[in-house]
């Protein structure tokens, strides 16, 4: 269908069933019963030929669909929710923002939580506010909760540690702007700011207590973050040299950036690219990391092997599903029309991720074999600061010991035996690759040492952000 937009009073996003997903699978709809109902609104929203909706209509006829085949018991509990696609509004003085899960997860992350715990807890508190039918919520009524979603999930030690966290953290606090919600200044959080640049744990600590000494040495009790920033470079410039304080810099902006980026990660299998990503996520502060094959198994459990076969074998043996007159053709041809044929067709998944991301200005992660520029072009590509990567792996024995390193971390879920028997059309792969990537000017990361391939990659997110920052200079 052409695409529908849901409709807000600032801006609008992609209609996707995957929303009404959500809504259901919680309230224990089995997932082929949720699909068809997904599915029939989605039916619904083409017959009637909208191009918009609003949250308030979607909402009506989602639950006029869910009328005819759920209980009474699983719709009365819809309707009390407020679904995930409509607004929760949090109010602070005469102020009225939407609540955020990603905002929630940084004030966490400041408040001394790990990245995974920030997010899980931002992802509690949602649900809580979905289940309860929240619509709007004060700011001090949204911090009782989330005190109590710490309290529920980490005890009583960590619930109190989360509401008393502003007295444990002294008198020295940072704010985004002036007036607006304070936050304890942390040296574990600027540690791992810097450490995301590329410094040792040790020294990153180590330029950390010199920061925190300076601020308190002047007995400030508040300071504005694009102020604490600004030390931190000078700092790094004194202590680490010009890069690394440039980087610093480049990098803290893009974390806060209204902006998004997309770092899209290349390469065949056992080259690397999950664990670059994950690094580089975590680095960055980016929740979204999106494996192309997950986009593939989800088109796999959709589309039957009769209508897209090249989906339903992996992505250096799709060529044994072609057509009969294709197989007439060199076997170096067949395994790359087999091997392009499935990139083009979970294209389509990724181009819809990234347009939808790019709408909701989220940054993201895309990594897999499928993730080929010259596939991923999308109309929304000028919202976001797209970095396009290829991971390869050179050197052959290395490669072919990558397999039975992942054979036996994975308990033989993924047995090396298949992995090496397609070899060869593994690494055929990897030179077409290589080609389109020289062709287009995408960087090239060597996958052979993960911290080197860190190093490398944030070189060339910096280097994209300065190519960036020239180019609107002199817009």
């Amino acid at each position: 269908m052409d695409e529908v937009f849901v409709r807000l009073k600032k801006g609008r996003w992609p209609f996707s069933k995957g929303l009404l997903l959500e809504a259901l699978l919680p309230l224990g709809v089995p997932p082929e019963a949720a699909q068809a109902l997904a599915h029939s609104v989605e039916e619904r929203l083409k017959a009637e030929g909208r191009k918009e909706v609003t949250p308030k209509t979607l909402r009506r006829l989602f639950l006029e669909e869910a009328a005819r085949v759920l209980d009474e018991g699983t719709l009365e509990a819809l309707a009390r929710e407020t679904l995930p696609f409509e607004e929760i509004l949090v109010v602070e003085g005469q102020r009225a923002r939407p609540f955020s899960k990603g905002l929630l997860a940084r004030s966490l992350e400041d408040a001394g939580f790990s990245l995974k715990e920030a997010h899980e807890l931002a992802k509690g508190v949602e649900r809580r506010l979905r289940a309860l039918g929240i619509r709007r919520i004060t700011a001090r009524k949204l911090e009782n909760l989330v005190a109590d979603e710490v309290l529920s999930r980490y005890g009583k030690a960590a619930g109190r540690r989360y509401r008393e966290r502003l007295f444990y953290a002294g008198e020295l606090f940072v704010e985004e702007e002036e007036g607006e919600p304070r936050v304890p200044f942390s040296k574990g959080i600027l540690a791992q700011s810097l450490m995301s640049i590329g410094l040792s744990p040790d020294r990153a600590y180590r330029l950390a207590r010199e920061v925190e000494a300076g601020l308190r040495e002047e007995r400030l009790k508040v300071i504005r973050r694009d102020q604490l920033r600004r030390r931190v470079y000078e700092t790094l410039l004194k202590e680490a040299g010009e890069e690394m304080a440039r980087r610093y810099l480049l990098l803290r902006g893009l974390r806060r950036s209204l902006r998004p980026v997309h770092i899209l990660i290349g390469g065949v299998t056992g080259v690397g690219k999950s664990v670059l990503a994950s690094a580089l996520a975590y680095r960055l502060g980016i929740t979204h990391i999106i494996p192309s094959d997950a986009v593939r198994e989800v088109f796999r459990a959709s589309l039957s092997q009769g209508l897209l076969p090249t989906l339903h074998l992996s992505s250096f043996e799709a060529w044994k599903a072609l057509l009969a007159e294709e197989k007439e053709a060199a076997h170096e041809e067949r395994v790359m029309r087999g091997f392009l044929d499935q990139v083009a067709r979970v294209a389509v998944g990724l181009r819809a991720i990234q347009e939808r991301s790019a709408l909701e200005g989220t940054s993201m992660v895309l990594e897999g074999v499928h993730v080929v520029p010259r596939f991923l072009e999308h109309p929304h590509k000028d919202k976001v600061l797209t970095v396009p990567m290829l991971v390869v792996l050179q050197d052959e024995k290395l490669h072919r010991d990558r397999f039975l390193l992942r054979d036996r971390e994975t308990g033989h879920a993924r047995p090396q035996e298949k992995y090496l028997a397609h070899f060869a059309e593994i690494r055929l792969i990897q030179e077409h690759l290589l080609r389109f990537a020289e062709e287009e000017g995408v960087p090239v990361i060597p996958g052979e040492d993960l911290d080197e391939a860190v190093e490398k990659a944030l070189e060339v997110l910096v280097s994209y952000l300065e190519a960036q920052g020239r180019l609107l200079a002199h817009a």
